[in-house]
């Protein structure tokens, strides 16, 4: 076996400490006082463990009985060695009727123990302790049997928060919330009974507790039925906790892969331009990611803002579908009325991908990506900030890709050539801004291979893995 966790070593010091404190008041409660009715104190410890055989199971792994009159009763009328015996009798009850694990039967010894020695000694020290006090002051009989219910209270819902927050992982004042706040009022009407009984005791004698003993048990059934409501309310509410929580995730990858789906989509069609226009081939996806990168340098953080401008570069030139391949792929250069035609496929592509609701925003980019800084693009001569983000990043990152690319009627020229001529067109062509951004990229864009193929698919940062799904091939 391995060796223990940190939170299975603080429970056996836990339990270890409250077992030890638990023996020590144990044994200095005999050394206190004598017994001078053994009898009546073997029917009060009697009815104490027949309470806690009827005990009540809380939400968690809890219990509560009207053992707890039964203890207080002992400390009122024995002072601190009734209440350990009555105490010590639960501790035994629990062991054999419901949970047959030996540390648990430690640690509630040593915390009912704790908790009737500190009522007892409380209750002695206000001189309240026996019946002929009790008859003969049934006042403070009540008010002290609500004090010592508290201090009993108060010891062994603290005990055992502690307990629940080392096994289950939540905080001590969550768990004593979780399980015990509500029961404050109910351990102080119990507190008062403990004291009512006391007096009567003082009055009648045993026989008399015997007989009020019955409705006491019969609560049991009633405090039951409220407990075990709560248990299942509260168990409802967690399995529905889970079940929306599980229900998010399934959602949230659904949608993912639905997004993933359509940028796959938007991929193919790319794909499908490129055979078409066989000298830029790779070039939309090369373009996109460049695109991606710069956005990032600008500190741009946003998944789908930058999935926008991933999607405005990849598509940049699907108007292209609208040019005749007389037009598009003609070797020699256009005529006047071929360009004007050529420079329609911006507002074309605007067009066709305004149209699908989740592209509208990239479709701004496509139809943007032919302004200039200076405002003599086209095709609404747009000028400076005017001109949507994207379309300024992609503009430089468009060119870039341009000049170092081969075509068939030239050969690519160097990384160094296109930085060269980007610099020269910063504030005429270019927004200057994006400019830095490039120059600040560039010497890792330099180091690239162009003849490699790159994974086509932009994923947000938090699906980078290689594994992730929904990732294209490359």
């Amino acid at each position: 076996m391995g060796p223990a966790s940190p939170n299975r070593k603080r429970e056996d010091f836990l339990i270890a400490g409250v077992f030890t404190i638990g023996t020590v008041l144990f044994t200095l409660a005999f050394l206190m006082e004598r017994v001078t009715d053994p009898f009546t104190l073997a029917c009060i410890v009697t009815l104490t463990a027949l309470s806690e055989a009827l005990a009540v199971r809380l939400y968690f792994d809890g219990r509560v009985s009207i053992s707890f009159v039964g203890t207080l009763l002992a400390a009122l009328l024995f002072g601190p060695i009734g209440g350990v015996l009555a105490g010590a009798s639960v501790a035994m009850t629990g062991y054999f009727t419901a949970n047959h694990s030996s540390r648990k039967l430690v640690f509630n010894f040593g915390h009912q123990v704790t908790a009737a020695f500190a009522a007892g000694a409380l209750l002695s020290a206000l001189g309240l302790t026996g019946g002929e006090a009790a008859a003969d002051q049934p006042v403070l009989a009540l008010l002290g049997g609500a004090a010592a219910g508290l201090v009993l209270f108060a010891v062994q819902s603290c005990a055992v928060s502690v307990i629940i927050a080392l096994t289950s992982g939540k905080n001590v004042a969550q768990s004593y919330q979780d399980n015990f706040a509500w029961l404050l009022p109910h351990y102080l009407v119990l507190g008062l009974v403990g004291g009512g009984l006391a007096v009567i005791h003082g009055h009648f004698g045993i026989a008399a507790i015997l007989v009020f003993a019955l409705p006491l048990l019969l609560s049991r059934y009633s405090i039951a039925q409220f407990v075990e409501r709560t248990r299942e309310n509260v168990m409802r509410l967690e399995r529905s906790n889970e079940q929306l929580q599980r229900a998010y995730v399934e959602i949230r990858d659904m949608s993912d892969e639905l997004r993933d789906a359509y940028t796959g989509t938007l991929e193919s069609l790319v794909t499908a331009l490129d055979v078409r226009d066989q000298e830029t081939r790779g070039h939309s996806v090369r373009v996109a990611h460049h695109s991606v990168d710069i956005a990032q340098m600008l500190g741009i953080k946003d998944d789908e803002e930058l999935l926008t401008f991933y999607r405005g570069a990849l598509m940049h030139d699907v108007g292209k579908i609208g040019v005749p391949d007389a037009i598009l792929l003609k070797p020699a250069k256009l005529t006047e009325e071929e360009w004007e035609f050529m420079r329609r496929h911006p507002a074309l592509g605007y067009r066709i991908l305004a149209q699908v609701p989740y592209l509208r925003p990239a479709a701004k980019i496509v139809l943007a990506h032919h302004e200039r800084w200076d405002g003599d693009g086209y095709p609404r001569k747009l000028k400076g900030e005017e001109i949507p983000l994207g379309a300024r990043i992609f503009a430089i990152c468009d060119t870039y890709d341009a000049i170092i690319s081969d075509r068939p009627y030239r050969k690519g020229q160097s990384p160094d050539a296109a930085l060269t001529e980007i610099l020269r067109c910063a504030g005429t062509q270019f927004d200057p801004k994006v400019v830095e951004a490039f120059e600040a990229a560039f010497p890792r864009w330099r180091e690239e291979d162009q003849t490699a193929n790159r994974p086509p698919l932009y994923l947000p940062a938090w699906r980078q893995d290689k594994d992730a799904p929904g990732r294209a091939a490359s």
